[in-house]
């Protein structure tokens, strides 16, 4: 059974996908009461050993109590970072003891993917990742320091690459085509809002709960990280990075 970790779980719709596709998953979650509820939620799959629940926030050090800050308008951005959710409605914090990458690795062992979504933190899983301990597959959600992290992997034995717009699950080079453009536009003049679920590869994901199909059925061709990156400063330069990203990488 291949082993994937899932940090930043939020409500576990990410980790209910591994789980349905047979994967182990550790979930990590520093908010205590969206592990709690995950407890309940995936109580079969934790008694049976299938997912391991570990109620910790990422960080360069482990056992430490830092403060997580939650957010009123979207428990999903809350967030370590004070300046991640300043203009968030920041309700109230939350004490939560911290852990490494590294750490997990070695009490959980190597992961076949590591999912990244923590709200600014996502530097603390991947820069300390090296070419002895690297999982097969990664993603982290784009944010100011992108180019240090895709050159980091890069330099570490990831050869291919992928932008993932997590607003449709559409790869950058994928987004702009005009059949996607032209569904969209139909929507808006029947009435409609952006869809709340998108259909891939068979199975549908929720929007702002799913991080979408994992790297290796996900949409698009793989690029270099010279390609992603030039691709990705082009389109920035016009404006044209809607909504928000996830870079895959393997």
């Amino acid at each position: 059974m291949l082993l994937i970790f899932d940090i930043g779980m939020f409500d576990g719709a990410d980790t209910a996908y591994y789980l349905s596709e047979g994967y182990k998953v550790i979930a990590v979650e520093a908010n205590i009461n969206l592990t709690k509820k995950a407890e309940i939620l995936f109580k079969d799959e934790v008694a049976s050993g299938q997912l391991v629940l570990v109620n910790r926030a990422i960080s360069n050090n482990s056992d430490e109590e830092i403060t997580l800050t939650i957010s009123g308008d979207d428990l999903g951005s809350s967030s370590t970072i004070d300046n991640k959710i300043a203009h968030k409605n920041p309700l109230g914090v939350i004490k939560v003891k911290t852990i490494t990458i590294l750490e997990l690795i070695k009490q959980y062992g190597q992961p076949h993917f590591i999912k990244v979504d923590i709200e600014g933190a996502d530097r603390f899983c991947i820069l300390p990742l090296n070419k002895q301990v690297r999982p097969q597959y990664i993603s982290f959600e784009a944010g100011s320091d992108i180019e240090e992290l895709v050159k980091h992997l890069s330099g570490i034995g990831y050869t291919r690459f992928k932008a993932i717009n997590q607003c449709n699950f559409n790869e950058l080079n994928n987004q702009e085509k005009i059949v996607f453009r032209l569904k969209r536009k139909m929507l808006h003049l029947l009435g409609y809002k952006d869809p709340a679920l998108v259909r891939k590869n068979g199975r549908f994901f929720k929007l702002d709960h799913s991080a979408g199909p994992a790297p290796w059925c996900s949409d698009g061709s793989w690029q270099t990280s010279d390609n992603l990156m030039a691709k990705w400063h082009s389109m920035a330069a016009k404006n044209r990075l809607g909504g928000w990203y996830d870079i895959h990488a393997m």
